[in-house]
C-alpha cells in the first residue's frame, strides 16, 4: 500500500511538472473570467472564457451565460470561485474542473482550454449544480 501511495505521489508530481505552462495559463484565464463575472455578470464571464479560442464571439457559446443566470436565480450572486483540478491533455490543452460558489450553493464548471494562435481560450465549457454529474468519483469518495 505504501509503495502504491509513493507511485501515485510521483505520478502526480511529474504530471504537475508537465502541466505547468498551459495549465498555469488556463488557470489564469479562468481567474480572469471569474473576475469579469463578479464585476459584469455571466455574459462577461463567458466572453472571457472563450476569448482567444475558436469560439470567440460565437453567439451559441455565449448563450451558456443563460445557464449561469438560471443558477443565480436559485443560488443568488456569485461570491467566489476556484479551480479544483487541472490536467494537461496534450502539449496545448488543459482540462479544468472548477467550483463557482454562490450565496446559497455551489455550481461546478468543466472546461477545456487550448493554446492556439491567439492565445489560451476555452474550446468547451459546461456547468452543473450536482457534483456527482461532473466530478470524478475520487473527489467525492475516498
Amino acid at each position: 500500500m505504501k509503495k502504491l501511495f509513493i507511485l501515485i505521489a510521483l505520478a502526480l508530481v511529474s504530471s504537475s511538472t508537465f502541466a505547468g505552462s498551459i495549465c498555469d495559463k488556463a488557470n489564469q484565464e479562468f481567474s480572469n473570467a471569474v473576475a469579469a463575472y463578479k464585476k459584469d455578470g455571466a455574459t462577461a464571464f463567458m466572453r472571457e472564457v472563450i476569448k482567444n479560442g475558436p469560439l470567440e464571439n460565437d453567439a451559441q457559446a455565449l448563450q451558456q451565460a443563460q445557464v449561469l443566470e438560471q443558477i443565480e436565480q436559485f443560488f443568488g450572486p456569485i461570491e467566489t470561485a476556484s479551480v479544483l483540478s487541472t490536467r494537461q491533455l496534450g502539449s496545448k490543452s488543459c482540462y479544468i474542473i472548477g467550483i463557482l460558489e454562490y450565496e446559497n450553493g455551489p455550481a461546478f464548471a468543466v472546461a477545456n482550454y487550448y493554446s492556439g494562435s491567439k492565445g489560451v481560450g476555452a474550446t468547451s465549457m459546461f456547468f452543473q449544480t450536482e457534483p456527482e454529474q461532473i466530478l470524478p468519483k475520487e473527489f467525492l469518495f475516498q
